[in-house]
């Protein structure tokens, strides 16, 4: 019986698991230079928790099911929601600012495509706690430092909420119609927005992008909206952290973010190499989302990266990890002298990746084994030698072989 995996997963090779390893260890480096610290939360959570207010846009596409019990859960769509869960749940009581960070795959039921899976991964930061301009500039600039410790070329695009909803709610427009406006501008969905309401202004400060001078446009243009001004006025705070920073961007008035939670500054992180799924990471301000499970008021900023899209934008950038010295095999030269050989590969692996054939070759096939997993070294290990306490090291690349004493095999390896 065939059985394969499920649509819109993957397996990943060894080599490609250490191509991904590689890719999260240098990101989360960053994270941890900046004193975030690694938690996890379960796969599956109450359905409540992400359909309370994440929005229809991503509770239509969750795994939900039913235990035995008949209560509704469903494997988590994404983090945020979680971290908000847990810091209710566990984390209340511990010292502000809270600084988490996680690596875990999500799962949508959406139509797989190039970029896009059913099982994917991400990996994103909360900082919960502080509320002013610079925790927002620090949450941008963990996002920014990151990719360019990577070497990514990328484009990092900044807006706030606050200005769309501050113009509309000053326009009288009802919250429920706020919230679907965003969700098309967030789609670029202009004629739907057009359905929700025809505010020019609307139309001309979601078209506002470039640098800084569109805080002075949007500034003329705002002028009867307090509400919108105030927001602008506090993403213009945010942006002179970013520049003492050196992180550069692009303002664009029109990044809305999809999810229903986010209340005040939002960015997304670009690489228009990848086309329609140029997106490797999103996130922004949410105030509100703690006090729906706690009743605490509690802000928080954040963001996640699309890690999956991330790895492919390394791919097509050809950007590859640092190649590493190669491992070391240990070849019995004959049958007999396999407990000895074994023992000189448990030594070495006190501080190198050292392998041992398991296979019962001949030498000459243990060296083209060696050859093909690109090991730098070979030790041969021969029943004459051994006796005198000598083996032979050779390496791999350059083919030149030389006897030596056991104890000194580790300083001869490069």
């Amino acid at each position: 019986m065939k059985i394969e995996k499920p649509r819109g997963t993957r397996d990943f090779t060894a080599e490609e698991m250490e191509e991904r390893d590689y890719v999260e260890n240098v990101l989360s480096g960053v994270f941890k230079a900046y004193g975030y610290k690694k938690i996890r939360t379960p796969t599956f959570e109450h359905m409540e928790l992400f359909t309370l207010k994440s929005g229809d846009e991503i509770s239509a596409h969750m795994y939900v099911f039913e235990d035995k019990k008949g209560r509704k859960l469903c494997l988590r769509p994404e983090e945020t929601a979680s971290v908000c869960r847990m810091f209710s749940e566990t984390l209340r009581m511990q010292a502000k600012p809270l600084k988490l960070y996680y690596f875990d795959p999500m799962f949508r039921y959406e139509e797989p495509q190039k970029g896009r899976y059913r099982e994917f991964w991400q990996l994103g930061l909360e900082l919960i706690g502080p509320k002013g301009p610079e925790s927002d500039a620090e949450a941008i600039s963990v996002a920014y430092d990151s990719l360019k410790k990577l070497g990514l070329g990328f484009r990092l695009e900044i807006g706030h909420l606050g200005i769309v909803k501050g113009l509309l709610a000053d326009r009288n427009i009802a919250e429920d119609i706020q919230k679907k406006a965003i969700s098309c501008i967030d789609k670029n969905d202009h004629a739907g927005l057009r359905k929700l309401t025809d505010e020019p202004l609307l139309f001309e400060l979601i078209a506002l992008k470039g640098g800084k001078e569109v805080i002075g446009k949007a500034e003329d243009r705002l002028k009867d909206s307090k509400k919108a001004v105030a927001a602008l006025m506090e993403l213009k705070e945010i942006l002179s952290y970013l520049d003492v920073l050196g992180v550069e961007y692009t303002l664009n008035l029109g990044v809305a973010r999809g999810l229903e939670y986010y209340t005040g500054m939002v960015f997304e992180i670009r690489v228009p190499d990848l086309g329609a799924q140029s997106q490797i990471c999103g996130g922004g301000r949410y105030d509100n989302l703690i006090e729906l499970f706690s009743g605490i008021s509690v802000p928080a900023v954040g963001f996640a990266y699309g890690f999956d899209r991330v790895s492919e934008a390394l791919q097509m950038q050809g950007i590859k990890r640092p190649e590493d010295k190669g491992g070391i095999i240990v070849a019995p030269a004959s049958p007999e002298m396999k407990k000895e050989a074994m023992k000189i590969a448990s030594d070495l692996r006190k501080t190198r990746v050292v392998g041992y054939d398991l296979m019962d070759r001949k030498l000459g096939k243990i060296l083209e084994y060696a050859a093909e997993r690109g090991a730098a070294y070979v030790v041969i290990v021969g029943r004459k030698d051994y006796s005198e306490g000598v083996v032979t090291l050779r390496n791999m690349l350059s083919g030149e072989q030389r006897e030596m004493k056991i104890g000194e095999i580790e300083k001869a390896l490069i």
